[in-house]
């Protein structure tokens, strides 16, 4: 007996394959497909990391607020420095108002506004960069042993990789109030009225 391979009734069956052409229509749909979901699925991305970053920074000034009352002393929340100090300890930024690098709460017992070798850290939060920059209107804050801020109210604008800090208007972007009694809401909004 003799068996014929790709013969059906004597008749050659045609082979269907994929065309040259039906190749480059996919992949010209597959192109346009990822174009459009690539950046949203980014944005989305930055989106949720700026929201758990500024979800984490309410929750360092709370409980910088709350240390202050327990203790009976002042707690200040600074922005973190890049480079550690000398010791390798963390230490706040020198000036500016940028918080990119994340930030430390820590008891300061002489009451100077600068962390020194005899105060404490109780908090260091370093900042995920897929979470974009973060300006603040001031570099720290200070809360009394009565639980206020002894500085002015603030606020701290999370804004996503790629724009430039402190813009208004940028989606994607949030702001954190903090007013002068230490209550802190996050907002949308470009202001904190």
């Amino acid at each position: 007996m003799v068996h014929r391979r790709g013969v059906a009734g004597g008749r050659r069956q045609a082979q269907r394959g994929v065309t040259l052409l039906e190749s480059t229509v996919v992949a010209g749909v597959a192109a346009v497909l990822m174009g459009v979901v690539v950046p949203s699925m980014q944005a989305a991305l930055h989106r949720q990391a700026i929201v758990a970053e500024a979800t984490q920074f309410r929750e360092g000034v709370h409980r910088a607020r709350s240390e202050a009352m327990r203790r009976g002393e002042v707690v200040v929340l600074c922005a973190l420095d890049a480079l550690p100090d000398e010791t390798g300890r963390p230490r706040c930024r020198a000036s500016g108002k940028d918080w990119s690098e994340g930030w430390l709460a820590f008891l300061d017992r002489n009451g100077s506004g600068n962390r020194d070798e005899d105060d404490p850290v109780l908090i260091v939060h370093q900042h995920r960069a897929l979470a974009g920059t973060v300006t603040a209107t001031l570099r720290s804050i200070s809360f009394h042993p009565l639980g206020f801020s002894t500085n002015a109210a603030s606020h701290f604008r999370y804004v996503p990789p790629g724009q430039a800090p402190d813009t208004r208007g940028v989606p994607g972007s949030l702001l954190l109030c903090v007013n002068k009694p230490g209550r802190v809401r996050l907002t949308e909004a470009d202001d904190c009225a």
